[in-house]
């Protein structure tokens, strides 16, 4: 197993160790790996040594310290980072340096987490794939033919690799969700409206905000002790984002009960390839093994094809809004030749005519969505789904004016979309917190599956997940990474 944040945290504090060491060795994969996988754009050593050194003076000068003193850290290239480029991917931003940091980049640093560099991403954040127009593709660290996923793929790959411990993400589709999956991480989206947006791109700088739902935030580590600790230093409001709440981290009593879980493997007529439904199929019976009380469940009244058509509806109109009315109007021509089978993204080109009744129709969809789910987690502690229908597949650029190609599982042909966030979306649409996990490799590959928690209740979700987690053992670490030293 590889370490985790809280490690390196915890051996800087006892003085095993110091914060320029553990940068160097982090700085030293980057050297050895980056050029292979591409995870990394923009790389801070001078201010990376810098906030090292203070970290360690820090921890010399005694007193309490923060959770995170000294961790090496990525952040998500969407995320602004006072003086470091931030571009989103986005070609008109290739220069732009922000003179603030992000919410989350601030509270990051705060709690003495050390900026290494920025991540690669698709451009604006768009795409399940990690194509960027400014720095090229990530490739996935356990086969370069293959995508890590997107749009958080350079922050999945960096670190599985080790380049760092934690990257914050954004997810509006899947976008922590399946590079997590994809690359072999933990990854938390926490409750939408958990963790601000503030600094996030897009919306682009200066412009005004249209995407009011669908959108929430976390972070990708080793571990869901990581995890916890990002949501403790991530959450809460920070006086610009609105709609978010003062909701205070809460303490969580372990039940003195087994765990009951959930799962779930029907989305629509989506397939698992053969890969997931064995990783799946291992999951459910480690843990009935280890005495979990797991069943096979769907919340009643969830209906997948209503999920993924409000879903649709919802993005297509809101993200709508803050285009262009030109680039809108072309890409909604373009949409005719979205057939039907295509639900998501049929829905999304629907959504793109501003139509406030069907609007309002998808917006009361969703409710009837978050009930029935709500409904189902009363009586369980989490609900247990697949990420995607199949493990990590080719890379390639996606590009609006050209149909993507179709996701190949096993024999059967999908939909891009519909095969890439078929299964992430509901869980975007309702605005749950979703951890996901490490559940083994499958024929050099690992397989994430999603657990899925009540509104309001990341802190539930996520120590359900840490019993889980040791439960199902140490997470895969990539072949490749292995060639580097301080790997355990």
């Amino acid at each position: 197993m590889t370490d985790s944040a809280l490690d390196v945290a915890a051996r800087i504090a006892r003085g095993d160790s110091t914060a320029i060491d553990e940068l160097e060795v982090c700085l030293a994969r980057i050297r050895q790996h980056n050029g292979d996988i591409n995870a990394v754009v923009t790389l801070d050593e001078t201010g990376a040594r810098a906030a090292a050194r203070a970290a360690d003076a820090r921890r010399a000068a005694g007193g309490a310290l923060p959770p995170l003193l000294g961790v090496p850290m990525t952040v998500k290239d969407a995320f602004a980072t006072a003086g470091l480029r931030t571009t989103a991917s986005h070609p008109p931003l290739a220069h732009y340096v922000p003179a603030t940091d992000a919410t989350v980049v601030a509270r990051l640093r705060a709690a003495g987490a050390v900026l290494v560099g920025k991540t690669n991403l698709p451009e604006l954040a768009a795409t399940p794939q990690c194509w960027s127009p400014l720095f090229g593709p990530t490739l996935n660290p356990w086969d370069t033919r293959l995508t890590p996923g997107g749009s958080s793929g350079g922050s999945a790959a960096a670190v599985a690799m080790g380049f760092s411990y934690i990257d914050p993400g954004s997810d509006i589709g899947g976008s922590i969700r399946i590079p997590a999956a994809y690359c072999g991480v933990a990854g938390l989206k926490a409750t939408e409206n958990r963790i601000p947006r503030t600094g996030h791109i897009p919306h682009l700088p200066g412009g005004r905000r249209s995407v009011r739902h669908l959108l929430s935030f976390g972070a990708l580590a080793p571990a869901v002790a990581d995890l916890q600790t990002a949501l403790a230093v991530l959450a809460g409001p920070d006086g610009l984002d609105v709609e978010v709440p003062s909701v205070p981290i809460q303490a969580v009593t372990p039940p003195a009960r087994p765990l009951r879980i959930a799962w779930w493997d029907e989305f629509g007529d989506l397939p698992l390839c053969q890969r997931t439904r064995a990783a799946l199929a291992r999951t459910v019976a480690t843990l009935q093994a280890a005495g979990c009380v797991v069943e096979r469940r769907c919340p009643e009244g969830f209906d997948v094809r209503k999920a993924w058509q409000a879903y649709g509806w919802i993005a297509g109109t809101e993200i709508g809004l803050g285009m262009p009315a030109l680039a809108r109007r072309l890409l909604a021509v373009m949409g005719r030749f979205v057939t039907r089978d295509q639900a998501v993204a049929h829905a999304f080109v629907q959504g793109l005519a501003l139509d406030a009744q069907r609007y309002s129709r998808a917006l009361n969809m969703r409710d009837r969505q978050l009930r029935a789910l709500e409904g189902l987690l009363k009586s369980w502690d989490c609900w247990l789904c697949p990420v995607a229908s199949t493990v990590a597949g080719p890379q390639g650029e996606l590009v609006w004016w050209r149909r993507p190609p179709d996701i190949v599982v096993d024999d059967a042909r999908l939909p891009f979309v519909e095969g890439a966030i078929g299964m992430v979306t509901p869980f975007s649409l309702t605005g749950s917190p979703v951890v996901v996990l490490p559940a083994g490799v499958e024929d050099g590959l690992p397989v994430g599956l999603q657990f899925v928690g009540r509104r309001w209740q990341d802190e539930a979700l996520l120590a359900t997940c840490a019993d889980i987690e040791r439960v199902l053992g140490a997470r895969p670490v990539p072949p490749r990474a292995l060639t580097t030293d301080r790997w355990i």
